[in-house]
């Protein structure tokens, strides 16, 4: 796999580089997916660094007859939910955060249990190794964090509620982003960060003084 994987990585870290000029990359993820190109074996391919979407659709996980209206990956504001509702609609409509999201590919099994180790330290549980393909091992690295709200009848008050509540949620998603681009920072060799113990029990990872 070996030359074939290297040809991959490189096209992807171009990819990576060329999406980022042209503003499509998320700008909030680019330093979490340059810290895994510096991993000898890993490199990702699509990645969310976790976002705020607003969804026509009767049910919040349905994929047929649902349609995006709206997303951020910074934020929102009642203003915008209130737009949002003006507009009408055609099923339910649904605020919905979601945390990060990376697809990773390792060039062998050892490396896919490494990341997955390290991912999980920090909270990433919801991860797991989904399949091999000439790419690599597909690695996809999740947390628990995500929330879903029918949003059609929401009263004001209602709404500066949520906006209240998903962009605090949001903001757990950016810290977990952080976590994990620290601790793969650290996995190789960067002294500028070091892993502690959050209050919770779980890994954390702060940058050092």
């Amino acid at each position: 796999m070996g030359g074939v994987w290297r040809d991959y990585k490189e096209e992807a870290y171009r990819r990576l580089l060329r999406d980022r000029d042209i503003g499509y990359l998320d700008p909030d993820i680019s330093d979490l997916l340059m810290a895994f190109f510096r991993r000898d074996k890993s490199y990702t391919y699509s990645s969310c660094s976790g976002r705020i979407t607003v969804i026509d659709s009767f049910y919040p996980w349905s994929r047929r007859d649902s349609s995006v209206v709206y997303k951020n990956h910074l934020g929102i504001s009642k203003g915008e939910l209130e737009r949002i509702i003006e507009k009408g609609k055609v099923r339910r409509l649904w605020l919905v955060v979601q945390g990060p999201i990376l697809h990773v590919y390792t060039q062998d099994y050892e490396e896919a249990w490494t990341v997955l180790e390290i991912a999980r330290s920090v909270g990433f549980k919801h991860s797991g190794i989904l399949t091999e393909n000439n790419k690599g091992i597909l690695v996809e690295l999740r947390t628990g964090i995500k929330v879903a709200h029918a949003i059609d009848y929401t009263s004001h008050e209602g709404l500066e509620y949520l906006e209240n509540l998903a962009n605090e949620v949001l903001s757990k998603a950016k810290e977990k982003k952080n976590q994990l681009r620290d601790a793969i920072l650290l996995s190789v060799g960067d002294d500028s960060v070091k892993l502690g113990e959050n209050p919770e029990g779980e890994t954390h990872v702060h940058d050092s003084v």
